[in-house]
């Protein structure tokens, strides 16, 4: 009897201890390799287009020109502002511009170890901390000077403190949920529907108390303001022929949802679906039953996955969808997963299988440094460092895309020239809006004394869909030429300042 008494808790409690120190040595393991691959991945990488209108906007020279550039983007203005202020302090450079995305993916992925009064348990924090540091899309964002690695802390933060609120529905943590709400949704309107759904949940279940509870639904206002006051730009970018999103298709809807756990193709499905089966396999069917806590982690995961399926509803609706897009419900789906496997008695295998899953991907970085490439390739900084020795005094820069129509000519002058600007020349600029049916070739070479910036989308709507850019057009012209299967970018030196032939970069 006494040794029965001895004995028992030691084998009960050895499994889960070595169990749980294997999952902390794979968790630990897992974000020395993601902040490595990171640092790998990103290096000389230059901005693409939209790092370079973050830094447009974020360099205005005073608040009045900042919020009037800010309101022109089709995006909202809490990110465009903490960069307004990061780059007083630390510059524009490359590296400046892109490290509050990599500090904000790194918090957020820190948050479910932080965060107090988490329900799930030790591996459960363990295991969703590594999804969220090993979610392979988000190295693309770490690496982007873009609001979505901000969205995606706020987003973890928004899901935590939703569980909290669920818990105890007070006027501190529904506040605290209201504010994440309200700013997420600042960063990006899609942030809404997720907010939407779990003000509604809220609203239903306290209904009889939120008279008490309204006072936590003033952060929202100065979200709706914005929204009221942007909405006439909005209307701009929705229009038909400016939009620039593929047309839904099942193989489109596929991508996204593979969006949501990793890299590209099937694979991450698999050893997913191969974590679960076996950790279910080993649990023999015994579950445990949730707490109280974990219940309400449950339909907080459970309402983002909601979320997911209106965003693809909407998208099946309307061309306005693109992957990106869907980081205000990746934290509840990686949560999900996390949650299945915490319902099983074998948790801490399950969540150590679905890391060892995560970080499989990671074992091909030159993958991830190839899209990262393919993507950047859609910029000008290189182009812009080719005109440079040149010192040109005159401009002429074109974006050829499908929103340039309803874009303000002087921002895309401000775009074109920032390069040179933060080089310390200032050249003259002025931009050309080409319609599909001219051919840009014909319009830019005929500019001879001036430099020419000409990036393009032959996707739809463009010139260069019909008019391929081609640099013979340019004969006697110092040009560069970089070209990507559906962009690419042509920069030609005036003709006074042209020292040497066209040549081209694949």
């Amino acid at each position: 009897m006494m040794a029965a008494l001895i004995d028992r808790p030691t084998e009960d409690r050895s499994k889960p201890r070595l169990m749980s120190r294997m999952l902390i040595c794979l968790v630990v393991f897992g974000w020395i390799v993601a902040l490595a691959e990171r640092l790998w991945a990103g290096r000389a990488l230059p901005l693409w287009i939209d790092e370079t209108w973050t830094a447009m906007i974020a360099g205005q020279s005073d608040w009045a020109r900042f919020w009037h550039e800010a309101w022109l983007d089709v995006n909202p203005p809490l990110y465009y502002g903490f960069m307004a202020l990061w780059t007083r302090l630390a510059g524009l450079s490359d590296l400046s511009l892109r490290l509050p995305s990599v500090l904000f993916v790194i918090i957020a992925a820190l948050l479910p170890l932080m965060w107090r009064g988490n329900a799930l348990s030790r591996s459960g924090r363990l295991c969703w901390s590594a999804l969220l540091i090993l979610w392979w899309p988000g190295f693309e964002i770490s690496l982007d000077a873009r609001g979505y690695g901000l969205l995606l802390l706020l987003s973890v933060a928004q899901t935590l403190a939703f569980a909290n609120v669920l818990e105890h529905p007070d006027r501190r943590t529904t506040g605290l949920w209201s504010a994440l709400a309200a700013a997420a949704i600042l960063t990006h309107y899609f942030a809404l529907i997720p907010s939407a759904l779990q003000g509604m949940v809220l609203l239903v279940r306290e209904r009889q108390r939120a008279i008490r509870l309204w006072p936590a639904a003033l952060p929202f206002v100065p979200a709706l303001a914005w929204l009221t006051v942007h909405a006439p730009r909005l209307a701009d970018y929705a229009r038909p022929d400016v939009a620039w999103y593929e047309p839904f298709t099942a193989e489109l809807a596929a991508g996204f949802v593979q969006y949501l756990v990793g890299p590209p193709g099937w694979t991450q499905w698999a050893l997913i679906g191969a974590a679960l089966i076996l950790m279910i396999a080993t649990s023999l069917g015994r579950r445990t039953r949730p707490t109280d806590g974990a219940k309400q982690m449950e339909a907080a995961a459970l309402i983002g996955v909601v979320a997911l399926l209106l965003l693809l509803g909407l998208g099946t609706a309307r061309d306005t969808l693109t992957d990106r897009y869907l980081v205000p419900v990746v934290p509840s789906v990686l949560l999900a997963l996390v949650l299945i496997a915490q319902r099983f008695e074998k948790a801490a295998l399950g969540h150590a299988l679905l890391a060892l899953a995560f970080l499989v991907p990671l074992a091909t970085p030159s993958d991830l440094q190839a899209r990262l490439a393919a993507r950047n390739a859609y910029g000008f900084e290189q182009a812009s460092q080719f005109l440079l020795p040149s010192a040109p005094t005159r401009l002429v820069f074109v974006w050829d895309h499908p929103a340039a129509k309803v874009l303000d000519p002087h921002s895309l002058e401000k775009l074109g020239r920032f390069f040179f600007e933060r080089a310390g020349q200032s050249p003259t600029t002025r931009t050309v809006v080409l319609t599909p049916e001219q051919d840009g070739n014909v319009v830019l070479s005929s500019a001879k004394d001036e430099a020419v910036i000409w990036i393009y989308n032959r996707a739809r709507n463009t010139s260069a869909r019909l008019h391929r850019p081609d640099e013979q057009h340019f004969e006697g012209r110092a040009c560069q030429h970089q070209r990507a299967p559906w962009v690419g970018t042509l920069a030609c030196a005036p003709v006074a300042k042209a020292d040497g032939v066209a040549k081209v970069i694949p």
